[in-house]
């Protein structure tokens, strides 16, 4: 029988040939997602009938009738069941694949923005039964993030035995995105809008084919099975006045309000149970138990709720009720994912949003009903208006109402709700339920494939901490001379105490001069302009940039404060921004070069430790990187609000979290171990050094393989004009050129220096 390793060259033979006929690409993309779809389809049955038998396990068997407890027992004895769904659930998320633990989709974007779509194939299999137990025990989370992020796996899968490039495979994993979104909620258009909004965030025409064909599969093979039906049929429902629709704006203003708690509480609660020390089985018994007692007496805010929700666009729920399953709803979705339950957080979005319009719907249909629509009405456009907000996806939140209630008729409202809810979430806070966690460590999503790098870094890395300043009192000549001599873009203009009062820019000072204008700087300056704190972000510096336009910032000590510490420029922002990125993709090559030695091809897994109080504070990051794991990389250092990219000189102290990356589970085991303990072996320290080469030279550019630098010497980053460049082995130095050295001794960093100044740098004919 012909092995594996044999067929693979013939199957790439093929797929190469295939590629080379018209539209080959374009149609292998399309089959490929057809796969996906047909997966996605199967999987959502697979987790549907998995639920039920969790479910009928634990309240039929466990704790039910199976096991004969005493009469009347029944009733309590639930109350236990999530905590034990919650105990099973952390034993599969601690010992066998932690990116189940949580929601899915923020798996599937961290998948997609630092390691290219590679998802490990297991997430497949412990992606279904993990929010499986989750839900079948009484959790209160939905089933479309895990069968997102099953599809995805199979995209991701799909694509790495392939070999498919970074970006066919984050278009695989959209497609399984979509796939399973379009499948669990019978909605071919939501799903394929999912996978582009939310997933990839481009809509571009490549992506969109795939996307869509993906989804209509996956609904294909569902429906076939399943059935057809709408999920949640509503009878014709319509706005009975031609300005009903303001209602459906107002609606969309205070859900975005609704939609900002959601998303807070998520990030609130994730973030306090990193905090508190305690184990899996602690979070789940506390966490369970309270989940249980609240669905003793609210049973329908448990599960996914579907049924519950319907009932409300139905209108079968008194006002106090639909109060009380709103509250009761939001209280138990944060315990679940809080407590290490995995489940996907759309559902209870959407069951927030039908309960809170709703009420929205009752109440002003009381103080309008010659102008209102009924109130179950209102409850259709808030279900979609919460999930728009808090997910950022108005388009995706528009259409899979539509298609779940299968009611076109409240497009407008729905729509008019949705958008209004978006802006207000968007404009009140950056990151939606899927990435705020994210964000806090340090991966930005700015597009489904991109990370913010300028997001990372703080404004104070760019600052200048004496900039030019100019007293308004001073005439204009005297600034054309101040401007002139510094080569500044700007100055700012200060009064007589040293307080802000404007930024003056040189091509006013220029215009000002050449028309013979008399005017003082204070008169001239710009009162207009932003001021930064140290600790905002040069992804927010950039964008005052543009908005105002303007070259030159103030940084205060503090918002409100005109008690000047600094400035930063355009160009100094761009500097920090190349610093940065030739870091991080420096980083991203070393992680590479480790996984391809690697014979079993893992993509590999991140871990945060948090450093203990007492930490030997003597250490830097080049002391820990000799003494971990072979194969362990230590990638950035989360200090306070600060995000750190480790570099070798970085300096490590006590309640540092550092984010370390490695291939296997075993060295970030070690590896957490080494550092939690403080058993680091500190030798001397390395240094960065720059070295240009002779500019003056018309001798051949020699390349950097054949430098042959001493022995512990890395060439890190070459500068040639206003470019930096990432050195491989093929890159030529040519005269002129700045290169950055890095060694652990003085006498290393001379003698590399003294060769790339004479004969090691450029060759002789």
């Amino acid at each position: 029988m012909q092995s594996a390793a044999a067929r693979r060259p013939v199957l790439n033979d093929v797929l190469r040939k295939l590629l080379r006929v018209p539209f080959g690409e374009p149609a292998r993309l399309v089959g490929l997602a057809i796969l996906v779809g047909i997966v996605g389809g199967f999987g959502a049955i697979i987790f549907r009938k998995m639920i039920g038998l969790v479910y009928s396990f634990f309240h039929g068997f466990l704790l039910g009738p199976g096991l004969h407890w005493p009469h009347g027992w029944h009733g309590d004895l639930l109350i236990a069941s999530p905590a034990l769904g919650l105990l099973a659930v952390g034993v599969i998320t601690t010992r066998f694949a932690r990116e189940v633990k949580g929601h899915g989709v923020p798996q599937i974007l961290e998948a997609l923005a630092l390691r290219g779509g590679r998802i490990r194939p297991r997430v497949g299999f412990f992606g279904i039964l993990a929010p499986a137990i989750t839900i079948g025990a009484g959790g209160s989370v939905g089933r479309e993030g895990p069968i997102a992020l099953i599809g995805a796996a199979f995209g991701s899968t799909l694509g790495q035995l392939l070999r498919l490039s970074d970006q066919q495979m984050s278009l695989l994993v959209a497609c399984g995105a979509a796939a399973g979104i379009g499948a669990t909620f019978n909605a071919p258009i939501a799903g394929a809008l999912f996978g582009l909004e939310v997933v990839l965030g481009s809509y571009a025409m490549g992506a969109l084919v795939p996307c869509f064909v993906a989804s209509v599969t996956a609904v294909t093979i569902f429906d076939w099975i399943e059935g057809s039906a709408a999920l949640l049929p509503t009878p014709s429902y319509a706005f009975v006045h031609p300005f009903g629709v303001i209602f459906g704006l107002v609606l969309g203003l205070f859900a975005g309000g609704v939609a900002l708690a959601y998303t807070r509480g998520l990030n609130f609660v994730e973030g306090l149970t990193e905090k508190v020390k305690v184990g899996f089985v602690g979070k789940a018994i506390v966490g369970g138990l309270t989940i249980g007692l609240i669905g003793r007496f609210l049973p329908d805010i448990l599960g996914v709720g579907y049924q519950t929700m319907q009932n409300a666009t139905l209108g079968k729920f008194a006002l106090l009720t639909l109060l009380l399953l709103l509250v009761g709803k939001y209280v138990a979705t944060l315990l679940t994912i809080g407590s290490g339950g995995s489940g996907g957080v759309f559902a209870p979005s959407l069951f927030l949003g039908v309960m809170f319009g709703a009420v929205f719907g009752v109440v002003v249909h009381h103080l309008f009903p010659g102008f209102t629509s009924p109130p179950v009405v209102y409850a259709v456009a808030g279900m979609g208006a919460v999930f728009a907000g808090s997910a950022q996806a108005p388009l995706t939140a528009a259409t899979i109402i539509l298609e779940m209630t299968g009611d076109y008729r409240l497009v407008t409202g729905v729509m008019a709700a949705c958008a209004i809810s978006y802006l207000v979430h968007g404009v009140l806070a950056r990151d939606s339920m899927y990435t705020v966690r994210l964000s806090h460590r340090g991966i930005q999503i700015l597009r489904g494939t991109e990370v913010r790098p300028l997001g990372q870094v703080a404004v104070g890395a760019a600052m200048e901490r004496r900039p030019l300043s100019l007293s308004a009192g001073e005439d204009v000549q005297h600034a054309y001379h101040e401007l002139t001599v510094s080569g500044q873009e700007g100055a700012l203009v200060v009064d007589d105490q040293g307080q802000l009062l404007g930024v003056l820019e040189s091509k006013q000072v220029y215009n000002a001069v050449n028309s013979g204008e008399e005017v003082n700087v204070g008169d001239l300056a710009r009162k207009d302009v932003p001021v930064l704190t140290p600790d905002a972000s040069l992804d927010d510096a950039m964008r005052r940039f543009g908005i105002f336009s303007t070259s030159i910032i103030p940084v205060v000590s503090e918002r409100g404060s005109r008690s000047v510490l600094g400035a930063v420029t355009q160009q100094a922002t761009l500097q920090a921004y190349y610093r940065h990125t030739v870091l991080t993709m420096e980083m991203e090559r070393r992680m590479d070069l480790i996984a391809k030695r690697q014979p079993a091809r893992n993509e590999g897994t991140f871990r945060e430790v948090m450093l203990p109080a007492n930490w030997n504070n003597a250490a830097h990051v080049a002391d820990v990187g000799r003494t971990l794991p072979r194969g362990t990389v230590l990638v950035s250092v989360t200090r306070g609000d600060d995000e750190l990219v480790a570099r070798g000189e970085t300096e490590l102290h006590g309640g540092d979290r550092v984010l370390l990356y490695a291939t296997r589970e075993g060295d970030l085991d070690r590896a957490a171990d080494l550092l939690v303990s403080g058993e680091i072996v500190i030798e001397s320290g390395g240094m960065f050094h720059e070295v240009q080469i002779p500019a003056a030279s018309a001798q051949t550019p020699r390349r950097v393989s054949d430098l042959h630098l001493p022995k512990g010497v890395v060439l890190v980053s070459v500068r040639r004009g206003n470019q930096t460049l990432v050195p491989s082995g093929g890159t030529e130095l040519q005269p002129g050129d700045v290169v950055t050295l890095y060694a652990t001794d003085g006498k290393s960093i001379s003698d590399a220096e003294g060769r790339l100044r004479t004969e090691g740098a450029i060759a002789h004919p």
